[in-house]
């Protein structure tokens, strides 16, 4: 009687709607709830009609008090869930499908937005799988997968979903931006570059994919794209906070300090606040030495902003206003940042390079060298100029001083020999290589020259590369008759101010994200280099930093006897030099242009405590570059 009832009741109501007249359709079901109010298809068409009308707050009442009397009630559970993703409630729309039936498809996506807010990727995955086979042109069922799969660490597949998403929502930025994501996070620099490019053209309008393409173009050192990116950025936005800072620091980078203070003034007059542009005043004062109101600047940085580089800023403020204790934790903290930051590729990768040091270490052992194959000797082209040195030793200085050189094409810190590396891998040990192979490793060598740098054919070239010092081997197989310049520093000043030096993490400079790592990668290095220069008869000047420092002249003219090359005062001007070269891209790149200055000598020793536990490492190394650990020497 009663189901006679209700289904008159649901027939009136659909008569009512028929006729377009939702309002006594509604009061009907309301009349009807009073009387019967445990009737799910009462309470299930009422909050379907409320979502309908745009009275989506009554629908979800209605639709919750469905499935609390049919839990089993699939169109009403799909409905709510509905209601819920449209009134932005969409945690609440994931529980909701979380409880209902896993083997509907309809309800797939909603799960996975739960699963995924959960941070369980793997069973989003497999929700999200399940919507975009049900709706393979739910453009925003590939991009949710796309994150999910990238939670999950499997950046290829992220990628794949992502580009789908692309192509069926042309317009959409979110997509794009993460896609650019995932290729950032994979390390495939050029690729995250061309589709940033590409989504540029596509959504003209968006701020974020012009900031984001200025990183990527900058990152690959296309500093004048980067530039026009970052304004292009601002221009949309003009509150984008992170393209001023970004754009200030790279102009600070580039050593153009007075075009930082035009842009923080342009900042201003966009409406951005002291305290928004406190990070940039701060970085300003203290590369212009106003040390004291660089600190006072800095603590108003917005606490939203911290992060490494705040950290950084600080760090090089205290340490130049002589506060040790201060500096050395947020240093600390800079390279935590940094390695949070690190992806796990980069990590694996700075494993296996120093196990491919360790390895270099054992080609060059006096029983291996013995069996090498014959070392040819190679006419043309002739063999560059090769500064070698731990990193922070000093070669920056020393490159830039060799640009007074007339026809000096001065190289710094291009993976020449890296590309070179790759290929000798695939052909060999060292040790095995015929005269052919190591033509065709020559070959390599200049092919890379070509493709990375414009050099004339009467150039000198110089290649600087500091950890060029772990790689002797190859390079004496390659270039025998090649003269090294080799610049050594206090083993202390040098571990310390890699590890002070905010770098871009790679297979190398990933160890300096701690003390430990940074000795540990010291021994290594200086293993290699003293096998090599034991195993092989390799031409090599040492230039000592402090020597350099206190008798400049001196010490290049005898380099350049060394060089045999003719005396020109112009090795003598850094300033003038650095000046010529545009980016450096080194963490020297403020020092160099500034006059020759001693305040870097025995920096250590107010760090010595924190150095103690890395003594034991680096104090054989003290000795034999001829150096100590007494203060007062």
């Amino acid at each position: 009687m009663i189901d006679q009832q209700i289904d008159a009741v649901l027939r009136e109501a659909g008569m009512l709607l028929q006729q377009r007249d939702v309002a006594s359709a509604r009061e009907r079901l309301r009349q009807a709830i009073a009387t019967f109010p445990d009737q799910a298809p009462l309470h299930a068409f009422a909050g379907l009609i409320a979502c309908r009308s745009g009275d989506l707050v009554a629908g979800v009442e209605d639709l919750r008090s469905a499935l609390r009397l049919n839990p089993q009630d699939r169109s009403s559970r799909l409905n709510l869930v509905m209601a819920l993703s449209e009134l932005g409630r969409v945690e609440e729309a994931g529980a909701v499908a979380l409880d209902g039936p896993a083997d509907d498809p309809r309800l797939a996506s909603a799960r996975g937005y739960a699963l995924l807010q959960r941070g369980d990727h793997a069973a989003a995955i497999i929700e999200y799988e399940r919507a975009v086979a049900a709706v393979p042109a739910d453009g925003e069922g590939w991009n949710n997968l796309g994150n999910a799969r990238a939670g999950a660490g499997d950046l290829d597949g992220a990628i794949a979903a992502f580009r789908q998403a692309i192509a069926l929502r042309p317009a959409d930025e979110a997509p794009r931006l993460n896609a650019a994501s995932a290729l950032a996070a994979a390390g495939l620099d050029r690729p995250l570059r061309d589709l940033l490019r590409e989504a540029s053209v596509a959504v003209p309008t968006s701020a974020e994919i012009q900031y984001q393409l200025a990183l990527a173009e900058a990152g690959l050192g296309n500093f004048d794209s980067a530039e026009m990116c970052f304004r292009a950025a601002i221009t949309r936005n003009p509150q984008h906070r992170g393209a001023y800072n970004e754009l200030g620091l790279m102009l600070e980078n580039l050593n153009r300090v007075d075009e930082l203070a035009e842009l923080i003034a342009y900042a201003q007059r966009q409406g951005l606040k002291d305290d928004e542009l406190a990070f940039l005043k701060a970085w300003e004062l203290r590369r212009r030495g106003d040390f004291a109101g660089a600190l006072a600047t800095a603590q108003r940085i917005d606490p939203s902003l911290t992060g490494i580089r705040t950290h950084q800023l600080l760090a090089e403020i205290h340490d130049r206003l002589g506060d040790a204790d201060a500096a050395f934790p947020q240093f600390e903290a800079m390279n935590a940042g940094n390695a949070d930051a690190t992806t796990p590729a980069i990590r694996e990768d700075s494993a296996r390079y120093l196990e491919e040091i360790r390895q270099h270490i054992q080609d060059l052992a006096p029983a291996a060298v013995a069996n090498w194959s014959a070392q040819p000797r190679f006419s043309t082209p002739p063999s560059p100029i090769f500064i070698a040195g731990f990193p922070r030793s000093g070669t920056t200085l020393t490159d830039t001083l060799l640009m007074g050189i007339p026809n000096a094409h001065v190289m710094e810190e291009l993976p020449l020999m890296r590309a070179v590396e790759v290929k000798q891998a695939a052909l060999g040990p060292l040790g095995s290589l015929r005269e052919d192979d190591l033509l065709a490793l020559r070959g390599t060598y200049f092919e890379e020259l070509a493709d990375q740098t414009i050099a004339q054919p009467e150039s000198l070239i110089v290649d600087k590369h500091p950890l060029h010092m772990a790689r002797m081997g190859l390079v004496h197989r390659l270039f025998p008759d090649a003269k090294v310049i080799f610049v050594q520093r206090h083993p202390c000043d040098v571990l310390l101010s890699c590890f002070f030096s905010n770098f871009q993490p790679n297979r190398a400079m990933l160890h300096f994200q701690t003390l430990a790592g940074a000795a540990a990668l010291y021994d290594a290095a200086f293993t290699a280099w003293f096998r090599a220069l034991e195993a092989l008869p390799l031409n090599v000047h040492v230039l000592r930093y402090e020597s350099m420092i206190a008798d400049l002249e001196g010490e290049m003219r005898r380099m350049m006897t060394f060089l045999d090359l003719p005396w020109t005062d112009a090795v003598l001007d850094n300033q003038a030099n650095a000046a010529k070269r545009g980016q450096i891209k080194t963490a020297s790149y403020a020092q160099v242009i500034e006059p020759i200055y001693t305040r870097s000598l025995g920096r250590w020793h107010a760090y010595r405590r924190h150095l103690e536990p890395v003594l034991p490492v680096m104090k054989p190394w003290i000795e034999r570059l001829g150096y100590t650990l007494d203060p007062d020497a």
